[in-house]
């Protein structure tokens, strides 16, 4: 085991040849090793060497994965049993048949996965090629429909089985209506009428009404607002740095792997700690950058789960002048604007305010639009000048004079 995940380790660095030799002295000690087959097979796909990854597929249908109970080899009946459920395999098989151009048969495979923990790229691609019918450059792009185990040997899943009662619970007889026991009633409890008084009643009321609202006003404090939830993933395993043959596509290019894994944990950080512009422009960036399928698909997830705080808790807000550095990473960040107002214009279901803000001396152009859901609030205003203050998200440049465009979520004048 030692040895094959240092083999699977070079593998993950990038060295593929080396990770494919190790894999080769492996299969020549124990030829039933399925990972040994498994990591030739796809270490021959990351080198592009189809023939060879063809071969290797193909002798991964006729083993069965290690950690089978017993000494002795598994049955070829076993063997299938076993392999229907490696869902890596599934991955492997679903590559290959995109290799030939079948788009239908790969399909097929991403559907028997799609229940599977590790599916989750598998329901991605069904969506996909249900839109796609034909791929380009397939060969050279194996990390955006595979995925990769986290280790070799990947840990088996064991299902806990709940243990069966031994016995059954003894069914209660009660006798009948006809020959049954007659039971006399019972003393008990009687309600009197001639104690029953409208001046009690109220006062039982009243008390009862007052401790309950004493008792929610107290649980309304105590209440906290839950931390926003957001998706556990992480890119360490699959990814990877792709070419790009236009540059002219992409926003940002990375040079490493280590580069896109710091700035995905690093985002991730960002959010928990209410940095909601920096983790959107770092998310933004893998986006649109040169980062394999799987990281752009993870970050562009994570940005759908950035939230707007509210502003009494805001503490991201970006200089202006930043806005103009990239407009597409920018947009919809959220900002805190204000100047003197120079005009307000009616447009559509709500207005537009157009003034000027002042930062260290630069003057920026700014229209705001506030829909009519967003009330304004009033402020002390100095004399003689009127003046707006907005916090809303960053949507872009409009007009000639390129002034800074902001969707309103709350507005003071």
């Amino acid at each position: 085991m030692a040895n094959l995940t240092a083999a699977y380790e070079l593998f993950r660095r990038g060295h593929f040849a080396e990770a494919r030799s190790y894999a080769l002295s492996l299969i020549e000690q124990n030829p039933q090793n399925f990972w040994a087959h498994y990591l030739a097979a796809v270490s021959s796909a990351f080198l592009a060497e189809l023939k060879d990854y063809e071969m290797y597929l193909g002798l991964l249908e006729n083993l069965a994965p290690e950690g089978a109970q017993g000494t002795e080899l598994p049955s070829r009946a076993e063997a299938r049993k076993a392999l229907s459920g490696n869902v890596y395999l599934y991955y492997l098989k679903a590559y290959y048949a995109l290799l030939q151009n079948d788009v239908e048969k790969a399909l097929w495979h991403y559907l028997e996965i799609a229940d599977d923990a590790e599916g989750w790229l598998a329901r991605s691609l069904i969506k996909k090629f249900r839109k796609t019918k034909e791929l380009k450059n397939v060969n050279f792009r194996v990390a955006d429909f595979i995925v990769l185990p986290g280790e070799l040997p990947p840990k088996p899943s064991v299902a806990v089985a709940q243990p069966e009662k031994a016995s059954q619970a003894k069914a209660v007889t009660w006798p009948g209506w006809q020959f049954g026991k007659q039971t006399k009633p019972r003393a008990g409890f009687k309600f009197r009428f001639a104690s029953f008084s409208l001046l009690r009643l109220t006062i039982a009321v009243s008390v009862s009404f007052l401790a309950l609202a004493a008792f929610m006003l107290w649980q309304g404090r105590q209440v906290t607002k839950p931390a926003p939830a957001f998706p556990d993933l992480q890119v360490a395993d699959s990814s990877a740095v792709m070419p790009v043959p236009d540059a002219s596509k992409i926003l940002y290019r990375y040079k490493t792997r280590e580069g896109i894994i710091g700035d995905f944990d690093r985002a991730k950080d960002l959010l928990r700690a209410n940095k909601v512009n920096q983790a959107r422009y770092l998310l933004q960036r893998l986006v649109h950058s040169n980062a394999d399928f799987q990281t752009r698909e993870k970050s562009r997830t994570f940005v759908g789960f950035i939230p707007d705080p509210d502003f009494t808790v805001f503490n991201d807000n970006l200089r202006l002048k930043n806005l103009f550095e990239d407009i597409r990473l920018r947009r919809d960040s959220l900002v805190v604007i204000g100047g003197e107002l120079r005009d307000t214009i009616a447009e559509g279901k709500g207005a537009v305010y157009q003034f000027i803000a002042n930062e260290n001396g630069e003057e920026f152009r700014v229209h705001a639009y506030r829909s009519d859901s967003v009330k304004e609030e009033m402020r002390p205003e100095a004399p003689g000048k009127k003046t707006v203050q907005v916090y809303g998200r960053f949507k872009g440049l409009v007009g000639a004079q390129q002034a800074i465009y902001v969707e309103a979520l709350r507005v003071w004048r």
